[in-house]
């Protein structure tokens, strides 16, 4: 065979997964001038695998850092690779860099592994899963590196902590009003005032304070700011919200803060939740800043004051009911939850798109709920002429079904051309990088039939389900229309609507509120399985 002295072919028919992630120290070393970590390490990869005869099938590159499988997209690929069964190995650098995270992730790297009897190829040692002592090693480095990133993460945490007590600015974002400017002869930043944002930020807080006019609210200034064209750091259009948060972000006095949306992590469902609450504002931890506030103490402290004053009550029963369409009914054109605003004066209740500048108009909220109830028993109608009236998808299977044939038979051709490729490189033809390429080829021309009948099958499946959701949906969709004018709350309505309904699609771009001029229209959907 005409190979070089350093190809030798351990197994032809072995397919094997490069993974490559960069390291914190990486990137600091990077930014010190050093050269592109990942390109450096696939050239050393590849090599090895040359070197060793590895038919690399598949090269995956992490450009995002974390310590979890979850923040993680491509080693999350790469395990579901492994899951299959189909690959010999995986190479990396150091086992190190496949997990990071707690307990829980590295058991799912190591069973992972193991159970599909796939190797860990990195250049100063192969590591078999089922093999006891490669197996205590493998895990033992991997202690071993989550050790270390908890001691980073120390430091790190550290190191903030120290310069918000010393007043410095840490955050990359700095908040509307302020600039960020480069300590002289020191490490860090400190806040700046904005040339433009600045007199807006000193403007906002005294509108809501009532400093030297009228005093109006956070609506009302999102409003006045988005017809004066001022614009926000984001780009979006102001909102009552974003002016509640920087009338209540202590900046603006002259402070810097700690602990404002830290992570917390619990168990759903045995799956880790990771949420940044809100910290509330008597709970926050405040250094006194190297910059100078745009307010004074008193008006920041009065403009806190009052907007939690005036706030509405947040989370799910701070009311003590919801309303009967809460969560169900979303406006066509922007994709938001339509809101109900309550009336005074014996007036009627409306619902309308929270979102500033949508051109979705609103409507009284009864004449919504009605509609809604009609469109139900025009469902139900519909539903009750039964499988006849259904939309048949009968050729639609067939037509799958026929595609799912053909593919199959393109995936044989496939196979056999993969299995001559292998003669051809073991008798001399094929050059060991036209191998890796053809080979690399092939797996994913493979891999794109592959998908593609595994598409068709779920579309099969998919078909089947929505007859069977037809044939159920019926006796459901009659309970909920005699049900619903006996239940005593609007939670119990929603709850009773939620059974049929996954969302419902609000339309109207006329004004008219009558009936006969109104082009009010909702679209159901139903839940699905």
């Amino acid at each position: 065979m005409r190979f070089t002295s350093t190809w030798k072919i351990a197994d032809p028919l072995a397919q094997y997964i490069i993974y490559l992630r960069k390291s914190r120290k990486d990137m600091e070393a990077e930014a010190l001038g050093q050269t592109d970590t990942l390109k450096r390490h696939r050239a050393a990869l590849l090599s090895l695998s040359e070197s060793r005869g590895l038919n690399v099938v598949d090269i995956f590159e992490e450009v995002v850092t974390g310590d979890s499988i979850a923040v993680r997209p491509e080693v999350q690929k790469v395990l579901q690779l492994v899951e299959t069964g189909n690959y010999a190995g995986v190479i990396v650098m150091e086992v190190e860099r496949l997990a990071r995270g707690d307990t829980i992730d590295q058991g799912i790297i190591a069973q992972t592994f193991k159970y599909s009897d796939t190797r860990i190829v990195t250049p100063n040692k192969t590591y078999d899963p089922n093999n006891e002592m490669d197996e205590e090693y493998f895990e033992f480095g991997l202690f071993m590196s989550r050790r270390e990133y908890n001691t980073i993460k120390r430091r790190l945490s550290r190191g903030k902590e120290a310069s918000l007590r010393e007043g410095k600015w840490i955050s990359g974002k700095t908040p509307f009003g302020w600039s960020r400017e480069k300590l002289p002869n020191d490490k860090g930043y400190k806040l700046v005032p904005h040339p433009e944002q600045a007199p807006v930020l000193q403007q906002i807080y005294n509108w809501y304070t009532g400093e030297g006019c009228a005093r109006i609210g956070a609506k009302a200034i999102s409003t006045r700011l988005n017809a004066l064209g001022v614009p926000t750091n984001s780009g979006s259009p102001w909102r009552a919200d974003s002016v509640l948060d920087i009338l209540r972000n202590p900046a603006n006095a002259g402070w810097v803060k700690s602990g404002g949306r830290p992570e917390t992590k619990r168990i759903v469902d045995g799956t880790v939740v990771v949420s940044r609450p809100r910290t509330r504002q008597e709970d926050l931890k405040l250094y006194k800043g190297l910059h100078d506030g745009l307010i004074s103490q008193e008006q920041y402290d009065k403009a806190v004051a009052l907007s939690y004053s005036s706030a509405s009550p947040r989370g799910k029963g701070a009311w003590g009911t919801v309303t009967s369409l809460a969560g169900l009914i979303r406006c066509d054109q922007c994709g938001r939850v339509m809101v109900r605003r309550p009336s005074s004066g014996g007036r009627r209740d409306t619902l309308l798109c929270p979102s500033y500048g949508c051109t979705t108009v609103s409507s009284w909220y009864d004449d919504v709920e009605e509609a809604v109830l009609d469109a139900l028993r025009g469902w139900l109608r519909e539903l009750e002429l039964g499988e006849a009236a259904a939309p048949d998808d009968a050729p639609m299977r067939a037509a799958l079904e026929s595609s799912i044939a053909a593919d199959r038979k393109q995936l044989a051709k496939l196979e056999a051309q993969e299995a001559r490729a292998y003669e051809l490189v073991e008798t001399g033809v094929y050059t060991p990088e036209i191998f890796l390429q053809r080979s690399q080829a092939l797996a994913a021309d493979k891999q794109v039939i592959v998908d593609r009948i595994e598409a068709s099958q779920t579309t099969i499946s998919d078909l089947a389900r929505a007859r069977q959701s037809r044939a159920r949906l019926a006796p459901a969709v009659r309970r909920v229309l005699e049900t619903y004018p006996l239940s005593g709350s609007p939670q119990e309505k929603n709850d009773l609507l939620k059974t049929v309904l996954q969302k419902i699609l609000y339309h109207k771009q006329s004004k008219s509120y009558t009936k006969s001029g109104s082009d009010m229209h909702v679209t159901l959907y139903p839940l699905t399985d």
